[in-house]
């Protein structure tokens, strides 16, 4: 039964390789005293190419497959949130925000938030690892539900303009560049000790 699975996850690696979209995979085996069972992480690279391989005939043959060689086959999920960064949610109906956007934005809802941070804390004396924690948290909730929204808000139709949207992808860019410089032009103005 064991070489059987091998078996099966060796085709089933080489069929996902070959398929659009296709980015890695992962294996999780059982763990001695933890999980009784296997775990296979696929990733794709969207989830049109993800409903398009669980939809193929391939995927049907391996699945039926599947089913004779294990106890339960049917615990299936997907999981969007692993395509982008944790703030950053695209609307199912748009188009995937490029890389650059992504890094841009993530810097214009990270640097007011760390900033604030910083001088929130900077009277607050802890051993170099607890600040590091401390700072980090109060910087990842400040993204996630403050600053990471109201970005996220505010520039979406540049996060996801089409490419031949040029008009709008250079507004936005020059419009997020302008922000942050003010922001750096303001900050510069606070006395820091």
């Amino acid at each position: 039964m064991a070489y059987d699975y091998a078996r099966w996850l060796e085709d089933s690696g080489k069929m996902e390789k070959e398929f659009p979209g296709f980015l890695s995979r992962e294996v999780i085996e059982p763990m001695d005293g933890g999980q009784n069972f296997y775990t296979l992480v696929v990733r794709f690279d969207s989830s049109a190419n993800l409903s398009r391989w669980l939809d193929s005939g391939e995927w049907k043959g391996l699945y039926t497959r599947l089913q004779n060689l294990v106890e339960q086959a049917d615990r299936f999920g997907t999981d969007e949130q692993y395509l982008t960064p944790f703030w950053y949610r695209p609307d199912p109906q748009s188009v995937q925000a490029p890389t650059w956007k992504i890094w841009l934005s993530t810097v214009a809802a990270l640097y007011p938030s760390i900033f604030i941070i910083s001088l929130l804390l900077e009277s607050v004396t802890l051993p170099f690892a607890a600040m590091l924690l401390l700072s980090n948290l109060l910087a990842v909730a400040s993204v996630s539900w403050i600053t990471g929204p109201i970005v996220r808000r505010i520039l979406k139709s540049w996060m996801t303009a089409r490419q031949a949207d040029v008009r709008i992808t250079v507004f936005g860019t020059l419009a997020v560049v302008a922000t942050l410089s003010l922001l750096l032009a303001v900050f510069l103005q606070v006395p820091m000790t």
